[in-house]
């Protein structure tokens, strides 16, 4: 089966040094707080972050890949449980989900790469993690004005919690199969082999 290069996703190649697994997790929290208190005046300074990211990392590539296909799937999941009425945003996009929660998914698929890599091959505790971290920045979202719960907030951050504990060992598992398809069939790249 051929693999398009743009899925070399490993994330067990990228940075080890805990500078950078601290730098991108401040990074994550800046865009975070950005667009949870904002939304969309700073969502251009969002896209700069972002673009720096990509500029700035080793495997570019990979991580735009990344990001784009957790991006994409947090859309679909965001907007499902917007259209189910789990969620209601305040302001309303052509797209189903607020621009700036796209920006927040996208970064969220940058960070699990970097900062959250420990979580490879650990899907018990990364599925733990996720049930318990997506439900506190959901509720966070809601306390500072970014969402509102139409259900009751227990009945909410149950299924928050329960899309979060698939979603993060999904990833993960993605993120190690492609990584394995990869180096099975020979597609690794250049980024891949340092």
């Amino acid at each position: 089966m051929w693999i398009p290069q743009c899925l070399n996703l490993s994330c067990t190649t990228v940075n080890k040094r805990p500078l950078n697994k601290v730098i991108n997790f401040i990074w994550f929290q800046v865009i975070w707080f950005l667009v949870i208190f904002h939304q969309y005046t700073y969502l251009w300074v969002v896209a700069l972050l972002i673009m720096a990211h990509f500029m700035v990392s080793p495997y570019g590539r990979n991580d735009i890949c990344f990001a784009l296909a957790i991006g994409l799937y947090g859309s679909v999941v965001d907007g499902l449980l917007t259209h189910f009425g789990i969620f209601v945003f305040p302001t309303s996009d052509l797209w189903f989900i607020p621009m700036w929660l796209v920006a927040l998914w996208i970064a969220f698929g940058i960070m699990l790469r970097v900062s959250l890599d420990y979580l490879h091959h650990r899907f018990a505790l990364s599925a733990f993690l996720g049930a318990v971290s997506g439900p506190l920045s959901y509720w966070a979202g809601a306390r500072f004005g970014a969402v509102t719960f139409p259900l009751s907030l227990a009945a909410t951050l149950t299924v928050v919690s329960a899309v979060w504990a698939i979603t993060v060992p999904l990833w993960m598992w993605l993120n190690n199969r492609f990584v394995s398809l990869l180096r099975q069939q020979g597609l690794s790249s250049r980024e891949e082999s340092k």
